[in-house]
């Protein structure tokens, strides 16, 4: 077994995260841009965004600069599988239910990640950093308007517990595979999990999907590989509450580039979500600290 990858014991695993939350808001910003305002066919971007991914990843594995060899073959699966199902369904809630709403729906990925770590990892969970995660995710739910889901706002959700379970499974992984073979897992199951819808629709080849394809797959590939380095020296929980960062981003570009309204109880429901990611960061030194094995 590979016993490589070591979890490192500092406290700055959120600032990684933090990262992630920006890039996977302009994910979010580019989705909109590309389908809603271009037109481009939102199967052939996501297929190009883990076609690119999976060339990054797997060429400089060929050339001998890094190893691809996976160890743990059920997370690996399991990482692939509901990364990359949780990360298209991010796009298509993005292009059918609103920059805003779609990018604060999908964050409920944080309560689902630090439940299913509870469940899944046993991982401890102190007071006050539970209530950083329920508060965060009572924002969420206030920001998206206090009412019944529509069909798609549902769609978002479930793409939020796809979400939050493979936080948990790049937990897990972290402690046999490298950082390459995470990244490798989501890229490589998106790829043939994109593959037979894409192939079924008009090939949309513009120079505008090329360039909205390429920014995808760069604001994607940063924030998966920020959000994988800082996971390996927070726990799920904190992962999680900062990671609903993205949202208030995606409200705010929302508002001032999309002409998208927010009313009073969308903006308090931004505060929440701030203030559980703020608490969740005055809880990370406990809960950055690896927990014994």
């Amino acid at each position: 077994m590979n016993t490589a990858v070591k979890t490192e014991k500092h406290g700055n695993g959120w600032l990684w995260i933090a990262g992630a939350a920006c890039c996977f808001a302009m994910m979010g910003v580019t989705v909109k841009e590309a389908v809603n305002v271009h037109g481009v066919n939102i199967f052939w971007l996501g297929f190009l965004r883990f076609a690119a991914a999976l060339l990054f990843v797997s060429a400089p594995a060929l050339a001998g600069f890094w190893s691809l060899k996976v160890y743990n073959k059920k997370y690996f699966l399991l990482r692939g599988i509901f990364g990359s199902a949780g990360n298209f369904i991010f796009f298509a809630s993005v292009a059918l239910v609103g920059l805003g709403r779609g990018t604060v729906l999908m964050q409920l990925m944080g309560v689902f990640a630090a439940l299913s770590a509870v469940w899944l990892l046993k991982e401890h969970m102190s007071r006050k950093l539970l209530f950083a995660v329920f508060i965060a995710g009572a924002g969420i739910i206030v920001c998206a308007g206090l009412r019944m889901p529509t069909s798609y706002e549902w769609l978002a959700v479930g793409g939020a517990l796809c979400s939050g379970l493979t936080i948990t499974f790049i937990s897990r992984l972290k402690e046999t595979d490298s950082l390459h073979v995470i990244f490798f897992s989501q890229s490589i199951c998106g790829f043939f999990l994109l593959m037979p819808f894409a192939l079924c629709t008009e090939f949309p080849g513009t120079w505008t999907f090329v360039i909205a394809g390429l920014c995808l797959c760069f604001f994607d590939t940063s924030g998966q590989y920020l959000m994988t380095h800082g996971i390996r020296s927070c726990s799920v929980a904190v992962a999680g509450s900062m990671l609903m960062l993205g949202p208030v981003i995606g409200v705010i570009v929302g508002i001032f580039f999309y002409k998208e309204a927010i009313d009073a109880l969308q903006f308090a429901g931004c505060i929440m979500i701030l203030a559980g990611a703020f608490l969740s960061i005055k809880s990370s030194r406990k809960g950055c600290s690896p927990s014994p094995e």
